[in-house]
């Protein structure tokens, strides 16, 4: 069997090795637990109303606490579960949709290698012509081609639901990360899956006038009103338009979920027409490390113009490093699970007090709106960055963590007094601090 033969049944025995029927079965399990999660939840507020009624002071409050945390927890596990539910059932279609894909073009490839086969027989046995054979030989070959791109087509579409599925559901806090969809890729890998898509990303503005004549004028706005284009954006490159407030956010799921954070990115800001305020100052960051652990945590915030003066709005991202990490110096990864935060980020005019928008983590996954970054980008070339401020409260997952953020926002604040940023803590219950920046 030659090359292109060859290749086509190793692809297609490659999707084929999916079970659609395990995916199921997770999806079912998923819901299961789920329900025994909810279970676990009636059973705890009924045991909480009854201690309630004669449990008093101190530590009969602290203990109802609690058992209070413990339910909350449940609802938060019930709804991981769901959403893992989903994703499986996600994976499931695409993986059914890539076999039956690939058992055609398999069919395809079949035919055409049969009668590939028939002419050379046939000319073996003194039947027909050499130079009509090879012609015949040349048409079949090129079909043969145009079957192989189609179905790596197959597998690189399914390839990369599996990524952004397989993502979400080994960053849920509850008991599934070993039901992980896919292994983890490396940033080559990422980067591959991505590139490939660009070309079917450019067939679809290609196709419609208005789509073009908009990408010349750098209107985006007009682009990420198509929804497939939105669709592809959002799920390889992780932006999505929110039109309450007019500005654009990312998915925990975006690429950059896979690169982390390091100073070095701040350096290249002129690539993409970024002109920022940032609290990356002559290497001091706001840092800290839990004593307990010995995790290592970065907060840091933007704000400014990007897309060379399009635009305008800020960042605010949280990054860890685990104790005894091998990753490279001042190399953090994107916060997951309950090191997320909750971030309300408003942008506003210093000057005469305006409020642009305000991003309270529409990009997160799920209900809770914890996100490792909360971006919100304007296109809007005619908005002074050099008056804008940025307003934020975060929420976090203990009073612990509140204090050590505080703590190392206040030490950065009185070290760069021409950051001109305050902090304050808001509550205990839940977490939260909030802060004003002005430079």
């Amino acid at each position: 069997m030659s090359d292109l033969f060859e290749k086509i049944h190793h692809l297609a025995d490659k999707v084929e090795k999916g079970s659609t029927t395990d995916l199921d079965d997770r999806a079912r399990a998923c819901r299961t637990t789920k329900e025994a999660v909810l279970d676990a939840k009636a059973l705890l507020e009924s045991v909480r109303v009854e201690l309630s009624e004669g449990w008093q002071g101190g530590a009969g409050e602290k203990a109802l606490s609690s058992l209070e945390d413990f339910k909350k927890n449940r609802d938060e596990q019930a709804e991981d579960l769901e959403e893992s539910a989903r994703s499986f059932e996600v994976i499931r279609d695409a993986l059914a949709k890539a076999q039956l894909d690939a058992r055609d073009k398999r069919g395809e490839a079949d035919s055409l290698k049969a009668k590939l086969d028939s002419i050379w027989n046939d000319l073996g046995h003194g039947k027909g012509h050499l130079v009509v054979a090879w012609a015949q030989d040349k048409i079949i070959k090129g079909k043969a081609a145009v079957l192989l791109a189609d179905m790596q087509r197959v597998v690189t579409t399914y390839d990369a639901v599996l990524l952004i599925e397989g993502t979400k559901l080994r960053t849920k806090t509850g008991r599934i990360w070993e039901l992980a969809g896919s292994e983890k890729r490396n940033p080559a890998e990422i980067a591959a899956i991505i590139l490939k898509e660009i070309p079917g990303l450019a067939e679809l503005v290609a196709k419609n006038p208005k789509l073009r004549i908009a990408l010349l004028k750098g209107d985006w706005d007009t682009v990420m009103q198509d929804p497939d284009v939105a669709r592809k954006i959002y799920d390889y490159f992780g932006f999505e338009y929110v039109p309450e407030g007019d500005y654009y956010t990312t998915g925990e799921h975006s690429v950059q979920s896979f690169f982390g954070w390091h100073d070095l990115y701040d350096k290249l800001e002129p690539v993409i027409g970024a002109h920022l305020d940032h609290t990356s100052d002559g290497g001091d960051n706001m840092e800290f490390t839990d004593p307990k652990t010995g995790k290592q945590y970065r907060l840091e915030l933007w704000k400014g113009s990007y897309g060379f003066g399009g635009a305008f709005g800020g960042e605010v991202g949280f990054y860890t490093r685990e104790a005894g990490s091998n990753d490279p110096d001042g190399y953090y990864k994107a916060a997951q699970g309950d090191d997320q935060i909750k971030v309300t980020q408003q942008i506003y005019n210093k000057g005469t007090g305006e409020v642009y928008f305000s991003s309270d983590g529409q990009g997160a996954d799920g209900s809770d709106k914890k996100h490792y970054w909360n971006l919100a980008i304007r296109t809007d070339p005619n908005v002074p960055t050099g008056e804008l401020g940025q307003r934020a409260t975060i929420e976090v997952r203990d009073v612990q963590m509140r204090d050590r953020i505080y703590d190392e926002m206040a030490r950065y604040a009185a070290a760069h007094p021409d950051q001109n940023l305050t902090v304050r803590k808001v509550s205990d219950h839940p977490p939260v601090l909030s802060y004003d920046w002005r430079k």
